[in-house]
């Protein structure tokens, strides 16, 4: 099982916009369109067109990779394989997805509240 947050993934987050803080801002600003995109995912899923809910789990994967989500993004590789494709299995995945957004976004907010504490604390901490 991926974990949650892959962390080799949000090192060269921050190493490719330069600061931790930038990184924290994509992470924030990916967890804030989760539930959105989960549910284009759903919806697309019902769509006559096959090739909208490939481009939607495609890019929920990209993203989560992007972003660290380790355990999102091998959740929606799952979504585009074949066997995956009845309505049964992608269903359970889709909630799988919904479950593995939850944790994420719980997890990332606990990792941002034990960053700023530190900064706080070696605020206070004299020269």
């Amino acid at each position: 099982m991926q974990p949650i947050i892959d962390k080799a993934a949000v090192s060269r987050l921050v190493a490719d916009l330069g600061s931790p803080r930038a990184a924290a801002s994509f992470v924030s600003r990916f967890t804030d369109l989760l539930d959105e995109r989960i549910l284009t995912i759903e919806h697309s899923f019902r769509s006559p067109e096959p090739e909208q809910w490939r481009t939607a789990v495609q890019g929920l994967r990209l993203a989560a990779a992007k972003a660290g989500a380790g355990r999102l993004q091998a959740t929606a590789a799952l979504l585009l394989e074949p066997e995956a494709q009845d309505a049964r299995s992608a269903l359970a995945l889709i909630g799988h997805l919904r479950s593995d957004a939850r944790v994420f976004t719980l997890t990332h907010s606990a990792m941002c509240e034990e960053q700023a504490l530190a900064e706080r604390l070696a605020a206070r901490r004299p020269a």
